[in-house]
């Protein structure tokens, strides 16, 4: 028999799960191979991103991932 803790807890996941959303993380690796964060952001403004570093032929140093998370966009400072 679960205990109300984790009938709270689990309806606390539930809650929480509801507000994410699928967004995208991307990383740039710099010259040396380096990995740095850009940040986190929704998938038009990624693919916005993603235009912006092929004009500069750099998109073969991009990588992302999809994340569902509750976090704001990121401030990408191109």
């Amino acid at each position: 028999m679960q205990s109300f803790q984790d009938i709270n807890i689990q309806k606390q996941i539930d809650e929480a799960l509801k507000r994410t959303k699928c967004k995208k993380v991307l990383y740039f690796y710099d010259e040396l191979g380096h990995k740095k964060l850009l940040g986190v952001f929704d998938k038009k403004k990624a693919s916005q991103i993603r235009e912006y570093y092929r004009s500069r032929k750099l998109v073969d140093r991009l990588t992302e991932h999809e994340v569902r998370t509750t976090e704001p966009d990121s401030i990408f400072c191109g």
